[in-house]
């Protein structure tokens, strides 16, 4: 495990500023995960390379290229896709893997390790051995198969960015080929290799990929799939609960009043973020201090109670949650019209 400050980007930015790994749902991802995916076929050899096996009796269809599909929500689940891609690497190189991020602490979604899409595969740069590995990895994501696809394992994988040691790689800008990433070629220091991405592999995917429903997995080309959009009254959206076929509008940035409380500031920013029991973090004390509960950042038994009398008192289902409709009314209560 490591601390990271990066987040991953939109379509035209490499600005980043990721979170603190969630030490607790990563043991919980190796559990499943030795659940969901099966056994995996022996690594397979690519001239001197070491590489993953690839499945037989794929199809001649493909995935098209991924577009770039952002995050929109704080839902911290593992995705069966993603877990098994982490396990392929694993089985692979012998390496380690992580997922999830806490998103609690942000105050708009910018990470799709906050819904269950990212990876992180870790191999060191400054490691022959591991860097060797970590090159031959992405040589066969990126390589054309003997059908002509190109980028032909991510495609199938539903892999929509890379970031690795210093660059970035995009399914939605393949023309741009590998670019820089931040301004690292310029800090080759070792305190900025977990910035740079020189002590881990990032994969962002696709919600098909992530899921698990892509033609590597089922044998079956997978439908693109956009995942929950934004709300147009909301800071983020609602958890993801099926596929999505249409394109989302635009994302957008809600901002409270030049006038609004200190409070509204705060809440605008978490609108929509769904927090229930379990949960900790800014966004949990915020709720708290909007509902007058204890403010001591997590949410438990008293804070459910607190809630759940808000919501009655308020006209709205008594769930203990909030949901969309809670932030809405929480909004109102305090001046956002």
């Amino acid at each position: 495990m490591y601390p990271t400050t990066t987040r991953h980007p939109s379509p035209t930015s490499t600005t980043t500023n990721r979170r603190r790994p969630v030490r607790a749902l990563v043991v919980v991802a190796a559990l499943v995960a030795a659940v969901l995916v099966p056994a995996l076929a022996s690594p397979a050899r690519a001239g001197d390379a070491t590489v993953p096996p690839i499945p037989t009796g794929l199809p001649a269809a493909i995935e098209g290229l991924s577009p770039y599909v952002p995050d929109t929500a704080c839902d911290l689940r593992n995705r069966a896709g993603t877990l098994k891609l982490g396990n392929l690497i694993k089985a692979t190189y012998a390496n380690s893997y992580s997922t999830l991020r806490a998103c609690t602490g942000a105050t708009k979604p910018n990470s799709e390790h906050f819904d269950g899409r990212a990876l992180d595969t870790f191999f060191n740069v400054r490691d022959t051995a591991q860097r060797a590995n970590a090159n031959a990895l992405i040589t066969w994501l990126l390589a054309t198969d003997d059908k002509g696809n190109t980028f032909a394992n991510a495609r199938r994988l539903g892999v929509m960015y890379i970031i690795w040691n210093n660059k970035m790689w995009s399914s939605y800008r393949t023309s741009d080929g590998w670019r820089p990433y931040l301004n690292c070629a310029t800090t080759p220091a070792p305190s900025a290799d977990t910035n740079c991405h020189r002590n881990h592999i990032h994969l962002s995917l696709s919600w098909e990929g992530a899921m698990g429903r892509t033609s590597f997995w089922t044998k079956a080309v997978a439908p693109v799939d956009w995942g929950p959009c934004l709300p147009a009254d909301l800071s983020w959206s609602a958890w993801y609960w099926k596929p999505n076929p249409n394109r989302c509008s635009s994302n957008h940035t809600i901002a409270a009043p030049a006038t609004a409380s200190p409070l509204l500031k705060q809440l605008v920013p978490r609108s929509g973020m769904v927090l229930r029991p379990g949960m900790a973090g800014t966004a949990v004390t915020v709720l708290q201090k909007a509902i007058g509960a204890t403010q001591n950042g997590t949410f438990g038994a008293t804070t459910v109670s607190r809630l759940k009398s808000w919501q009655k008192a308020h006209g709205l289902p008594t769930t203990g949650v909030a949901y969309d409709s809670t932030w809405r009314a929480l909004l109102k209560a305090n001046g956002m019209h």
